[in-house]
């Protein structure tokens, strides 16, 4: 095929094209630039249009990222090509040279830590987002010239939600010796990554994916946390940023190596394994240094594999020529896995004791905050955020507390906030801490204290984050709650198109995967679904009615005007105090319709959203 005039004026093609499954790959140099890249386009076979739809799918996932750890996405450029003058995409991706995992000699259980753990940052990136990779796999891991694991092909990755993924109307994408039961069964989720990374982490090790009934001798300390990845049930496993701490804890801190290999010679010509890598995709073996050939009786797989990854904490160190490169500790998530971080081990009632009665309250609102009451007229309500904040708050400067920048919003009448920017690698995710008149003063009553109260808050939170990372909860969510759904996954396409102009296949994806909301491109609208806690609902919530099993309550301008607000109650509970307390599905459409459409379409919504409510 030749290229169309757009590419090759940019690009001079030093080799391919290498085709696989599903695209086919040159390797090029950038002639305004100076740097090499892979181009990358589908392999359109009998579905031109699926392969596109799947192309741009890849990139949309891909260009979510933008780490100093990330193969990056420098561009997907659209023209028609110069036979037949169909439109075609290509993908302009950075060039990694160091070639994949696969086929690599087994290394030491803390090397293959290691590199897990540097897996597993890529995969809580990922999560964060609302995406699931679906193969995580040696092959899909490749290793740059200074010394980087990172996490490759998004060709398989899934949108939580089904909004966003490659192959919307077919099976999901795998590879089956590393897949986790419930992808086999075509339902990934977050859990399911967790469960691929051990099992890579077991054939860096081992040499072979562990099969059905692997065993964990010879895997030294590995064996308890690979155990831990790949329990059967997607709940039992832990998060993410909870299996690199775990493997960080193997490698150690002495930076393990990976298996040695011979120093590169000037002359040195690929070997036959090495052409045997370039024929699988999105692989090349063009400018692969020498020393990054493996020797081995299965061969070498992938070299480069051509497609963006996410974050990695910390660099792997592969001597060259017998010298170890300096290597630099990243520092710690603070965070850790949102679903397991404790926004209420950031409060302190004792400190905010000397404004009156302080009470903790964890069983209020989304499962992303926590809430103090003073005096029960006050609410200090501490909640997570994506986001990365701006340089400085609207009420002045930032103050700089330790390791995270305070921010003060301006005070107003009934309300004193401020919000905490972390360092990396949490710089996407800020924390609100605000201080809220709840009930109306007394005839007589001075002013509350408000920003004195949300600045003791803030000193109680600072407190806890320079010491480290925020603690987990205590006990955690029982099974049947919904902290372990993600928001997106209860609307699909189907009952998305009840609103005009709604792209379901991009969602915007809140703290935790607990929120997530859909815009339309056409009017006006937007959609808000969250989860929720608090007291029973009763007919001053909003009219009652059931979806199914679901009692449900629908409240006509509930968030204001032009809203329509449907609480769809999923299960009660005793809270901390042992009084009656609900989970519930929160759904606001808003917009410039009548109240009356806005009702109709959240009505339908709701009930769509019902039906996919686990068991209680």
């Amino acid at each position: 095929m030749r290229l169309g005039a757009l590419i090759a004026g940019r690009y001079r093609l030093v080799k391919g094209p290498i085709r696989g499954g599903t695209g086919e790959v040159w390797h090029a140099e950038d002639t305004r630039l100076p740097r090499t890249v892979v181009l990358k386009r589908a392999a359109f076979r009998d579905d031109r249009s699926g392969a596109l739809d799947r192309l741009w799918s890849e990139a949309r996932a891909q260009a979510r990222f933008d780490h100093p750890h990330v193969v990056t996405l420098h561009d997907i450029v659209e023209e028609a090509e110069e036979e037949g003058g169909q439109v075609t995409s290509w993908l302009v991706l950075e060039h990694v040279p160091g070639g994949s995992l696969d086929a690599w000699p087994p290394m030491s259980p803390e090397a293959a830590a290691r590199v897990g753990a540097q897996i597993a940052a890529a995969l809580a990136a990922l999560h964060a987002r609302g995406i699931v990779h679906c193969d995580v796999k040696p092959g899909n891991i490749v290793v740059t010239e200074d010394r980087t694991a990172k996490l490759a092909d998004f060709g398989a990755a899934y949108r939580l939600g089904g909004t966003d993924t490659i192959t919307p109307s077919g099976p999901v994408s795998h590879t089956p010796a590393f897949a986790a039961p419930e992808v086999l069964r075509g339902h990934p989720e977050p859990a399911s990554d967790v469960y691929s990374l051990g099992a890579t982490v077991y054939a860096l090790v081992m040499g072979e994916p562990p099969g059905a009934a692997p065993g964990y001798g010879g895997l030294g300390p590995l064996g308890g946390v690979l155990d831990a990845l790949m329990r059967a049930a997607p709940e039992d496993r832990p998060g993410a940023d909870e299996a690199r701490r775990m493997l960080d804890e193997v490698a150690g801190a002495d930076r393990p190596e990976l298996p040695g290999h011979s120093a590169p010679t000037e002359n040195d010509g690929p070997s036959t394994e090495e052409k045997r890598g370039e024929e699988q995709e999105d692989g090349t073996g063009w400018g692969r240094p020498a020393g990054f050939v493996r020797r081995h009786p299965r061969g070498v797989a992938a070299a480069v594999v051509a497609v963006a990854a996410v974050a990695v904490a910390a660099a792997v160190v592969i001597p060259s020529g017998g010298e170890e490169a300096p290597a630099r500790q990243k520092p710690a998530s603070l965070i850790g896995d949102p679903r397991t971080a404790d926004p209420c081990a950031l409060a302190d009632p004792a400190a905010l004791g000397r404004f009156g009665e302080a009470e903790l309250d964890n069983d209020y609102g989304n499962f992303d905050r926590c809430d103090v009451l003073v005096n029960d007229v006050i609410d200090v309500r501490i909640g997570m955020a994506s986001g990365s904040g701006p340089e400085t708050g609207r009420g002045g400067p930032a103050r700089t507390m330790g390791r995270v920048r305070v921010l003060a919003e301006p005070p107003e009448e009934d309300e004193c906030g401020r919000m905490l920017v972390l360092p990396s690698p949490d710089g996407g995710t800020t924390i609100s801490i605000d201080a809220r008149q709840v009930e109306e003063p007394r005839p007589g009553d001075a002013p509350a204290p408000l920003c004195p109260i949300a600045d003791t808050a803030v000193a109680s939170a600072v407190a806890v984050l320079n010491r480290g990372p925020i603690p987990r909860r205590t006990p955690p969510f029982p099974p049947q709650s919904l902290a372990h759904k993600d928001a997106c996954t209860m609307l699909g396409n189907d009952a998305l198109d009840v609103v005009p102009g709604i792209d379901a296949r991009d969602p915007e994806v809140r703290y935790g995967g607990w929120e997530c909301r859909w815009h339309s491109t056409t009017q006006d609208i937007q959609v808000k679904l969250r989860f929720d806690r608090g007291q029973p609902l009763t007919a001053e919530d909003g009219s009652p009615t059931r979806f199914g099993t679901h009692r449900a309550f629908v409240e006509p301008d509930g968030e204001g005007g032009g809203t329509c607000l449907v609480r769809v109650v999923h299960r009660e509970y005793a809270d901390q105090h042992g009084d009656d307390a609900i989970e519930m599905l929160y759904l606001v459409v808003e917009g410039d319709p009548p109240t009356e459409r806005l009702c109709s379409m959240a009505t339908r919504l709701g009930g769509a959203a019902a039906a996919r409510l686990p068991a209680a």
